[in-house]
């Protein structure tokens, strides 16, 4: 970008749920207002929906059965008695996974009244053996007709399954100071910080501060920094010589009173202002430079 260029070119220009009115809770020995928390009874259904998407969908009548699963619900499902709860983990890229319902509980009485889903995810861990292939872990339950338009609500949980060779194995294992033990790999296996650490940009990682730093930079080269840092020695001497530790640190925030139309690299970032309208622009490596016939700062090429 030429800003002699610019500055001529800117001159010239849940749903509701239905059922019978006064249908059974489904519960006839206990009514719903008997109790603050009730566990409905969990039938686990053998019905898959192809390619189902990850979620919890309650099914309440027929026809939004057939639409669903794209079939006639089985022998015995009732929808005066029954509704159907359907939980999907959706596609995952390996074998190994399981979705549970693990219950359902009806938590306070009258108006206040909601179910809550309690849905169980089942991993593999590291070593588990697992087909190479995609995968719709999902469950179908039934479970007791309920009351007209009660909310429903999902709690999820997860667990994952522990295939070490020998189990309890980090009871016994005896790890160096950098190494923690890991259940699922039976081994002691690497801790150090950095091991574990991803800096963001303009960072490096730091093993003795367990933390990620602004990396090391050239004051006089203004790409050696990325978009938004800025070279600066961060070090506050109170003697000499002064250590030359130069990295990379955000750029400060810089206003259009700060900069005017002169305005400042940052790094490889030309940022300048026409009136109030602050314009970045993030120029070619090493470009961002004062132009002193100009007397402002560019992106020269």
């Amino acid at each position: 970008m030429n800003r002699a260029w610019l500055l001529a070119s800117l001159l010239s220009l849940l749903g509701t749920v239905s059922c019978a009115p006064g249908s059974p809770t489904g519960e006839s020995e206990r009514s719903e207002g008997d109790v603050e928390a009730l566990t409905l009874d969990v039938t686990v259904l053998p019905i898959t929906k192809p390619s189902s998407p990850s979620g919890i969908t309650v099914i309440t009548k027929k026809a939004d059965f057939v639409a669903f699963f794209g079939q006639q619900p089985p022998a015995g499902l009732n929808f005066n008695q029954s509704w159907v709860v359907h939980y999907s983990m959706g596609i995952q890229n390996t074998g190994g996974w399981h979705a549970d319902v693990a219950s359902i509980d009806r938590v306070g009485s009258g108006a206040s009244a909601k179910l809550v889903v309690h849905a169980q995810e089942t991993s593999p861990g590291p070593n588990c053996p697992v087909t190479q292939s995609l995968t719709n872990p999902q469950v179908t339950v039934k479970i007791p007709k309920q009351k007209k338009g009660i909310p429903v609500e999902t709690i999820y949980s997860s667990i994952v399954t522990d295939c070490g060779t020998v189990q309890n194995w980090c009871a016994t294992a005896l790890c160096g100071p950098d190494e923690r033990c890991d259940e699922f790999q039976d081994a002691c296996v690497d801790d150090r910080f950095c091991i574990r650490a991803k800096c963001a940009n303009g960072y490096v990682c730091d093993e003795d501060a367990n933390a990620c730093v602004g990396r090391p930079c050239d004051p006089d080269d203004s790409n050696s920094c990325p978009s938004g840092f800025q070279c600066s020695n961060h070090i506050q001497c109170i003697t000499t010589p002064c250590p030359a530790d130069f990295r990379c640190e955000p750029a400060p925030e810089v206003t259009c009173d700060d900069i005017g139309w002169v305005g400042v690299c940052q790094g490889p970032t030309l940022k300048y202002c026409d009136g109030d309208a602050m314009t970045v622009v993030d120029c070619a490596p090493g470009q961002c430079d004062y132009v002193d016939s100009a007397a402002y700062y560019d992106c020269v090429p």
